[in-house]
């Protein structure tokens, strides 16, 4: 080969590799997990929301499973499926989390130390769609802030006692609570923030898809009020904002993209 293909050949392998990468960075970009306050792993669980919308087109259990699935994406933070949070309810005859009595119950039977519980205040699937979601954090610890549960002495505990010296708070640790309009110009916003990296600019719908699509718009609320509880978090426990390594300048999530 001439040196003069050489040279060609070169520049070409550099304009599909730059354009590779271009599209690969449009394609992949996504939200780092958020930073947690707390000192050492936790497990939790989502019970099935309540329905208070006034609507029969709420699934309590698909709503739990979104954010279930946001508490996935965190580091540091292992959450129950909820089919198995389901039968634990079921075993225990809860129908619903209505005290604090019965989230450390539920808890005590899951094993874990945190509980979310969640009412659904509002549902319109019709373009603009609106949701009006609450959810509250309820919490136990070992003392000190430690986190390792015992399995052996979860065993050994009853279903309504906590393992002894365990700390439990008798109201929840943190409330969110909001009315998500995708007719509102800053819930808008937020849409196309958290579209962004997960919506490719070129795929027909863009964005949009989040406002179109009641399932992803749920997705995009549970990410909403995950966001939310951890910044009351940060607050409860540290009296600060989740820090800057933490979060965007609007978006309290990092973004990241790769060559």
């Amino acid at each position: 080969m001439t040196s003069k293909k050489v040279i060609l050949s070169l520049m070409l392998g550099l304009m599909l590799s730059a354009a590779g990468c271009e599209l690969f960075q449009k394609r992949i970009e996504q939200p780092l997990v958020y930073s947690t306050p707390y000192p050492g792993p936790k497990m939790w669980a989502v019970a099935p929301f309540r329905n208070e919308s006034g609507t029969s087109l709420v699934d309590s259990a698909v709503v739990a499973d979104h954010l279930a699935q946001q508490i996935q994406q965190i580091n540091g933070i292992g959450v129950v499926p909820v089919n198995r949070v389901l039968a634990a309810m079921n075993a225990a005859q809860i129908d619903a989390v209505n005290s604090v009595g019965d989230a450390m119950k539920l808890m005590n039977l899951l094993g874990v130390d945190g509980l979310i519980v969640g009412t659904i205040t509002a549902w319109d699937p019709y373009e603009p769609p609106k949701i009006g979601a609450t959810i509250q954090l309820y919490a136990r610890e070992l003392p000190g802030g430690g986190t390792a549960l015992d399995s052996r002495a979860l065993t050994r505990a009853t279903s309504t006692n906590d393992l002894p010296g365990m700390v439990r708070y008798e109201q929840p640790v943190a409330t969110v609570s909001d009315h998500f309009d995708a007719a509102n110009g800053a819930v808008l916003q937020r849409i196309q923030d958290y579209a962004h990296g997960r919506a490719a600019d070129d795929e027909p719908a863009g964005w949009r898809r989040y406002i179109i699509n009641m399932d992803l718009y749920n997705e995009f609320v549970s990410h909403e009020l995950m966001r939310r509880l951890f910044a009351r978090e940060w607050d409860r426990l540290h009296r600060q904002p989740m820090p800057p390594t933490a979060s965007a300048a609007d978006d309290n999530v990092i973004r990241t993209t790769q060559p």
